[in-house]
């Protein structure tokens, strides 16, 4: 049988296309249901998870087929938020204990653009906080925000996370793939996809991009409206809150989104150059896995 593909993100990189509309339509494999792997690997206590039974489990459930593992939540996911690394680091180990003979799957983003599609995903779920404040920038001469408490821009420095993997599965079995290919061309980031990872690749199957950016107009009513709900995102501020306002807010805005053409939101100048800065000294680390012209080209920072 051939090795599982351990497909562990990163967040805003299609993964949940990969989840609901790829894997399940490729022959051959068992895609691990996400419900599944949040029980019995990601949220099992360390006193009770067991390699051991998630393999014979699997063993029942896969039927001779090739176990694919994919969810962002294995890099720590938007949410959850990468922290000093801990959970990071203990889903690394685990999946290594569950599959050691795996193949990784990393897909990467331009910071540029990642971290505009994260605040994207805040600002929807119901935040409030600024751009500075969601990414803890250090404004000059003044104390620094904390940032959004469940949230670190640590999450990017892609070379960090490679560096893991390789120390466990080695660098033949890590596999790193860029968002960017995907969006200019999914045939063909596909037919590559499925080619080094050996994978029968679907037939007849629409390979669009799924989540389009929202609008800028569409950010700032939501953030504002924001404030008027508690909703399910903490740490945020709000005047009063009246709980059906964000969920019919919501819907609206998505449907502006749809039917109207509005600029897509982007981030101001000054938190371009923060990202530039931040994420310059990981970029050239990066380089030694991902040539300096293909990330020049898609403008990573450098």
């Amino acid at each position: 049988m051939k090795s599982p593909i351990l497909h562990i993100g990163y967040p805003k990189t299609a993964t949940k296309w990969f989840q609901n509309e790829f894997y399940p339509n490729v022959s051959g494999v068992y895609p691990v249901m996400r419900k599944d792997l949040f029980d019995r690997l990601v949220f099992t206590d360390i006193y009770s998870y067991s390699p051991d039974h998630f393999r014979k489990w699997l063993d029942l459930e896969a039927d001779d087929k090739r176990v694919i593992v994919c969810d962002e939540i294995l890099v720590g996911g938007l949410d959850i938020g990468f922290g000093n690394g801990e959970f990071v680091m203990l889903m690394s180990q685990r999946l290594h204990d569950t599959f050691p003979d795996s193949q990784v799957v990393i897909l990467i983003r331009n910071q540029h653009t990642a971290l505009e599609s994260a605040y994207s995903h805040y600002v929807m779920a119901g935040g409030t906080y600024s751009p500075s404040r969601f990414l803890g920038i250090k404004p000059m001469f003044i104390k620094p925000y904390m940032g959004y408490n469940q949230f670190s821009t640590k999450l990017f420095e892609y070379d960090k996370l490679i560096e893991l993997y390789i120390s466990l599965f080695g660098k033949d079995k890590v596999h790193i793939f860029l968002y960017e290919d995907f969006a200019e061309n999914p045939n063909r980031f596909i037919a590559l996809f499925c080619n080094t990872l050996q994978l029968d690749a679907p037939q007849g199957q629409t390979l669009n991009r799924l989540n389009a950016r929202y609008s800028y107009i569409a950010l700032q009513i939501q953030r504002f409206l924001n404030r008027f709900a508690l909703g399910n995102t903490p740490f945020k501020q709000y005047f009063i809150n009246f709980p059906s306002i964000y969920k019919i807010s919501r819907s609206l805005i998505l449907a502006t989104d749809k039917y109207c053409s509005f600029p897509k939101y982007k981030f101001d100048k000054k938190v371009h150059h923060w990202v530039e800065l931040r994420f310059k000294e990981s970029n050239q680390c990066l380089s030694q896995w991902v040539s300096k012209e293909k990330l020049l080209r898609w403008g990573y920072p450098l």
